[in-house]
């Protein structure tokens, strides 16, 4: 489409008309002079007419022409065109092309058309230009870099397939953002290839953050489809019960209706590869509903569970897997004084009480201590007893590897000096009986062992009294608990792997009444769970999460072999010895386990894809792009750049530089036809 930067100026061709007008009805004036006499004047024809005709056409048209071409030049003309069209004679692009494999683009032919879009944007690009790949889910993958090689480009996205990741596009945004930054091309471009899923935006960590270089072009191609229905299964529920000595699980799944008609679905269990049970589910439109399967015995460990759902347009969250094993307990050692079983009592049966986790304690005394009593422990708890050179070394082996130590510093209480572990050595006797009795002050409710009790009413401390304590000589750790008085109750100190608590008090009813407070009860089970460094194994976790190598894994040395990881496609990874984590890249089971231990040693670990990208509500594009540029993005196609200015367009065309030259040449030409023509008159 043609257009003027000044379109007044054109009003000058309708002046054009004006002299051939006046000349074809300009009429000579008829002027008497009086003349004495026609003898002597030579006679010559006269034509008198009322109108002037026009004899020289050719030579009016190149006159009229020239002065059109003249005027026209002087209004700027240059042909219209869309943002992409005119920035084509721009200069070279440095061009981003940003495609989503969330697997959420597994839905239909999205993945298809997907592929169809990127390959569009890859045959455009020039030899001046240059393009980048870049694939993206949860992180951004940048496949090719900144090549005008389009058999690159076009290899890497045949290569490329669908992932099990979730839409999040501030990565790939910010990748792009980096490649067009270093970029000394005069143009940099983004076409940004995805389904548009509104919570791939609105869950993107960082995104305020996303920005682009400036006179960035961003184009969007959506691949989603005008109307989506889908079916997912939620994480599932596990209730645990214990029936004589084994474990057994009921399973209590979910499924979520991501349309707006209603679905009858068949929900089923399968257990290490058998089919447990399969129960029917009626889902409304846009709601949720559960299943509740019948209990299975947990027989060993590492038990591979599924929840299905029949196969629809959108496969990978029709699964969720979990693991579940059996209670794994704490094996914790109480070791006390010869003929005081009574004094353990409260502690015992505060032991004895729970199942998250089930503690299994063995009461020793100090002389019956063994050593495979130690290799199977993970806590050992020292109820007011004196400790002996030979068992301070063995404590202190044992705690340096990882284990966890309470020191219960009542009246009986000794440690020899030179075994340097303790938070401090026991000291004198405070005696409190008389007068009024000591409370617990000042707790540290950001550590792990009180957090439980940081919430209002949520366990009170200040209400035990305390009649007697040890001071404690030579501290070298941190205070967690104090009496009112200002002196330590509760001291850590970390020694290798392993942790230690000193309790400056007992454990029984000796010197305080805490045994007979609400609160000691799960007192005492987070301290253990803190020795322990006890978590509850996770039955499932999510495709992108980066997790510790777990504890089995982790007691790996040189000796017993490297700790590997084998993913669910069958690929294997070394885990490093020293950060101990594993990425979970990969929808499915993890197995990790010690290199050629046996199946003892293994660890298995349940990956699941992101439940939020099950929802397909499309965003639009326009809503993205403006929030990452920072302007409203215009067009049909959402092209965030403005459409250039007609001033850019007609400096960019020239085209009134040839209207001037052909006006030039168009006067020349009149030039020599006028004089031709008036010789021969």
């Amino acid at each position: 489409m043609l257009g003027f930067v000044a379109p007044l100026v054109l009003g000058a061709l309708a002046a054009l008309g004006i002299p051939v007008l006046i000349h074809l009805i300009q009429r000579e004036k008829k002027r008497v002079v009086v003349f004495p006499s026609l003898m002597f004047l030579r006679r010559i024809p006269y034509q008198s007419v009322r109108r002037r005709r026009i004899r020289h056409w050719a030579l009016l048209v190149l006159r009229l022409a020239a002065l059109a071409l003249i005027v026209a030049a002087f209004a700027r003309p240059f042909f219209r065109r869309d943002a992409l069209a005119a920035a084509t004679q721009q200069g070279a692009r440095e061009v981003a092309i940003l495609v989503d494999t969330s697997y959420s683009m597994g839905y239909g032919s999205r993945w298809t058309r997907a592929q169809a879009a990127a390959r569009d944007a890859i045959n455009r690009v020039s030899a001046a230009d240059r393009a980048s790949l870049v694939f993206f889910a949860s992180n951004a993958e940048v496949a090719v870099r900144s090549t005008s090689d389009r058999g690159r480009l076009t290899s890497a996205l045949a290569a490329a397939s669908v992932g099990p990741g979730a839409t999040r596009f501030a990565p790939a945004l910010k990748a792009a953002g980096s490649i067009l930054a270093e970029s000394p091309l005069p143009r940099r471009e983004v076409i940004l290839i995805s389904d548009f899923q509104r919570r791939g935006w609105e869950q993107t960590p960082g995104r305020d953050d996303v920005r682009l270089p400036d006179k960035t072009t961003v184009t969007p191609v959506s691949v989603g489809d005008a109307a989506s229905s889908n079916l997912s299964v939620t994480p599932v529920s596990l209730q645990r019960t214990r029936f004589e000595t084994q474990d057994r699980i009921t399973v209590t799944a979910g499924v979520a209706n991501h349309s707006p008609s209603a679905a009858n679905v068949a929900v089923a269990l399968d257990v290490n590869g058998q089919r447990i049970q399969s129960l029917p589910a009626a889902v409304e439109p846009n709601g949720s509903t559960s299943v509740t399967f019948a209990p299975f015995t947990v027989a060993t460990r590492n038990m591979r569970a599924t929840v299905r759902l029949p196969p629809d347009a959108l496969l990978r969250d029709n699964l969720f897997h979990f693991v579940v094993s059996p209670g794994e307990p704490v094996r914790t050692v109480v070791v006390g004084r010869p003929g005081a079983a009574r004094e353990g009592l409260y502690l015992m049966r505060a032991l004895s009480i729970g199942d998250a986790p089930r503690v299994d304690a063995t009461e020793r005394t100090s002389e019956t201590v063994s050593d495979a009593d130690l290799r199977a422990a993970g806590v050992v708890i020292l109820n007011d007893v004196p400790v002996a050179d030979a068992l301070a070394d063995r404590l202190a082996r044992f705690v340096t590897a990882g284990g966890g130590l309470l020191f219960s510093s009542g009246p009986h209480a000794a440690w020899p000096v030179r075994v340097d572990i303790l938070p401090g050595a026991p000291g004198a006797i405070i005696d409190r009986t008389s007068g009024a009795p000591l409370r617990l002050g000042a707790l540290e409710y950001s550590h792990p062992v009180f957090e439980l009790f940081r919430a209002p009413r949520s366990g009170d401390f200040s209400a035990a009294r305390f009649y007697g304590y040890r001071g404690v000589d030579t501290p070298v750790a941190t205070v967690l608990a104090r009496y009112d008085d200002g002196a330590p109750a509760l001291m850590e100190r970390k020694v290798g792997e392993g942790r230690v608590l000193l309790w400056t008090s007992t454990i029984d009813l000796g010197w305080n009444d805490l045994p007979l407070k609400p609160v000691f009860l799960p007192f005492v089970h987070t301290a253990l769970r803190y020795l322990a460094d006890y978590a509850e194994p996770p039955t499932s976790l999510v495709v992108g999460q980066v997790v510790a190598a777990p504890r089995a894994s982790r007691v790996a040395g040189p000796a017993h072999g490297a700790v590997m990881a084998l993913a669910p496609s069958g690929a294997r990874s070394t885990i490093g010895a020293e950060d101990g984590a594993i990425e979970l890249s990969e929808q499915g089971f993890y197995e990790v386990r010690i290199q050629g231990a046996g199946a003892e040693s293994a660890t298995v670990l349940a990956s699941n894809v992101d439940l939020s990208e099950s929802d397909l509500t499309p965003m639009d594009p326009r809503e993205l792009i403006a929030a990452v540029i920072g302007r409203p993005a215009t067009g049909p196609n959402g092209f965030a750049e403005p459409r250039p200015t007609d001033e850019a367009q007609a400096q960019a065309q020239r085209l009134w530089w040839y209207l001037l030259v052909a006006g030039g040449l168009l006067l020349a030409a009149e030039t020599l036809l006028s004089n031709r023509l008036s010789g021969v008159s």
